[in-house]
């Protein structure tokens, strides 16, 4: 490819476009708020900033590899999608330790595991070699500006622990470890020692194809307590009770798998799995809060048990597994759980030759427990292809739950979906949706209950763009309670 044209204002249409692509790159670490955002804004004008014709070709594939880092950023990482946007302007001290090329810096920092290796390779070669001649051609002062506005929006977020995987950089173990493991080969004889009370500390680069697995249980006044800072593991199982997971990054296995009662899963970051996120099954008395699982397979979580508290997750880009099936937010069966100020967003069925049909909470009654009293409340629900919420009793309309107790409080939600519906329920009775806001592009209608869904209640709700908020059809009518919503 030939570089762009060497008119009197390629210098300053240089030094414009690698401006605006700063911007970009700062809006996809900023976690919330004005730039999060306004990142889109700052992509389009970065595009429009650069001229058309032959000259500037090199200019438009230099953006487009940069802007694919950055779509990749919560796939591989805040830090190596920086690395990757900003090619070899700068090296990332955080995470690199001296690397100078992007090739050498892609090796580093992506495992041979990871599915997303070979295409950001690729990906890293296109834009190392864009990004040498751009050194080449732009003021020797822009460099090290450029470089400083980086490192601050990438490998400083990194340790801010609100990035997407690989992002978080260490955190601080707790004090009063009983020990800390360092070597994979010390990590089966350590988990068996524990005894309750004991804090297990886990820290390096030595662990990244460790699958722990836990048997050992605390009790309820002395859990047995598993702490990483931030430190890599293959998979983690926990068959135990009274057991707290936290501070791990779970990457490339099975997730995290957990079997008990009274275990805490917090402050973990789930990603590139090859089935889930974190699973639940059966669990009692048990917490998930704080958690972020992106581009992991089938569900970001799934429960089922009894009193499961499930609070301020993060859950993004969930695929299908290699085996096939769903890509969803969270899925829920059995009773008492509580499941409050998630975020769930960037789910899509596209780019499958079966596609999946994303939703952000769904339960069914396949082969599992009667689900009742749980509370949805609070929870953000964003860019997903199909619905926010989806109950449906297709086996035997949910009746092993008791009669006169609402099954699912749907309540105080945000969901802006892609689907015609953002809640569907469907041969699932006593499900009650109140004071939520519907939007999103392709809504006919909010909620649609149908099929001898009885004794529903949907009531204060709030549908955006002139749509009607609910559809209940001739056999879900009786028992139902329909008001205050709006539009009506």
């Amino acid at each position: 490819m030939r570089p762009p044209g060497r008119g009197s204002n390629s210098v300053t249409e240089a030094t414009h476009v690698i401006a605006i692509r700063a911007v970009a790159v700062t809006t996809r670490f900023s976690s919330s708020g004005w730039w999060a955002d306004h990142q889109q804004h700052a992509v389009d004008e970065g595009i429009a900033a650069i001229p058309t014709g032959d000259g500037f070709a090199q200019w438009h594939d230099i953006w487009r590899s940069a802007r694919e880092a950055l779509r990749r950023g919560a796939t591989i990482g805040t830090c190596t999608a920086t690395l990757l946007a900003a090619a070899s302007f700068t090296p990332c001290p955080t995470l690199n330790a001296g690397a100078r090329s992007v090739g050498f810096m892609t090796l580093r920092l992506i495992p041979m595991s990871d599915p997303q290796r070979e295409v950001v390779s690729r990906l890293a070669d296109r834009v190392a070699a864009a990004v040498r001649w751009v050194a080449r051609t732009v003021p020797g002062w822009l460099i090290p500006l450029l470089g400083l506005l980086l490192v601050v929006a990438g490998c400083t977020t990194s340790s801010s622990g609100h990035g997407p995987p690989g992002a978080q950089g260490q955190q601080a173990l707790p004090s009063g470890c009983t020990h800390t493991i360092t070597r994979a080969d010390d990590v089966p004889a350590a988990l068996d020692a524990a005894a309750a009370g004991d804090t297990v500390c886990f820290s390096g680069g030595d662990l990244s194809d460790t699958d722990m697995m836990m048997t050992r249980s605390g009790t309820a006044d002395a859990p047995i307590t598993l702490a990483a800072d931030g430190a890599t593991v293959h998979e983690v199982q926990i068959k135990a009770d009274h057991v707290v997971l936290e501070g791990f990054t779970v990457a490339g296995g099975g997730g995290v798998l957990l079997e008990g009662a009274g275990i805490t899963a917090r402050n973990n970051t789930v990603h590139d799995t090859d089935q889930g996120g974190i699973t639940c099954d059966p669990c009692t008395d048990s917490t998930i809060e704080s958690n972020t699982m992106t581009h992991v397979a089938s569900n970001g979580i799934d429960i089922t048990g009894q009193r499961i508290t499930v609070h301020a997750n993060t859950i993004s880009d969930t695929v299908v597994s290699q085996h096939g099936g769903d890509a969803d937010g969270m899925r829920f069966f059995g009773s008492g759980h509580r499941i409050t100020d998630n975020t769930i967003s960037d789910i899509s069925a596209e780019g499958y030759r079966s596609p999946p049909h994303p939703d952000c909470f769904q339960t069914l009654d396949n082969s599992k427990p009667p689900t009742f009293d749980v509370v949805i409340s609070g929870n953000t629900c964003r860019n997903v292809d199909a619905q926010c919420l989806i109950a449906t009793g297709d086996q035997d309309g949910n009746r092993a739950a008791p009669d006169g107790v609402p099954s699912i409080t749907f309540v105080g939600n945000q969901c802006a979906n892609n689907g015609a519906q953002a809640v569907n329920v469907r041969h699932w009775p006593n499900v009650v949706v109140r004071q939520n806001t519907f939007s999103g592009p392709n809504l006919t209608r909010a909620v649609l209950i149908s099929e001898g869904s009885t004794g529903c209640t949907v009531t204060g709700n709030t549908t955006t763009g002139d749509r009607p908020t609910v559809e209940v059809d001739g056999s879900s009518r009786p028992g139902s309670h329909v008001d205050n919503n709006t539009p009506g």
